[in-house]
């Protein structure tokens, strides 16, 4: 195998490990979006639930508790370091929509990176081809 064909071999290495990563980081996305569009359903029901109903909280995965449910207007949301803070359930429907878009939106920039170096990969490995090909037919005449 010649220098070139090398380089070339070691560029293309790199570029479907970047493609893999990429791959699941979309992946990922869509993943948080199923869970976020998940989210503004269970807020859509919380806002028809009446006051003083009961309710299944759950403690941990599989564990629930009973517990009635004193508030309906607002909840508690996380903003980060344990510390949440009062929102109003629309708010908080508000928000999470407008993560779905800012996810949606690195998605769609990933996507067509990832589409670039898709391409760009399918030509080096042309590249490789090339000079495959190159190497054997010199190797004929000799």
């Amino acid at each position: 195998m010649n220098e070139e064909m090398q380089k070339k071999y070691v560029e293309l290495q790199m570029m479907q490990q970047h493609i893999q990563q990429m791959h699941q980081q979309i992946e990922q996305f869509d993943t948080q979006l199923v869970e976020l569009k998940n989210v503004i359903e269970a807020l859509e029901d919380f806002k028809s639930t009446k006051k003083d109903s009961d309710a299944l909280v759950p403690l941990a995965s599989g564990i629930f508790a009973y517990a009635e449910i004193k508030e309906t207007e607002f909840v508690r949301v996380n903003v980060g370091s344990n510390v949440s803070v009062k929102k109003s359930v629309q708010d908080t429907i508000d928000l999470v929509k407008q993560q779905i878009t800012e996810i949606e939106n690195y998605k769609v920039k990933l996507v067509e990176n990832f589409n670039m170096i898709n391409q760009q990969a399918q030509m080096v490995q042309q590249q490789l081809m090339q000079i495959a090909e190159k190497d054997n037919k010199e190797e004929k005449k000799e």
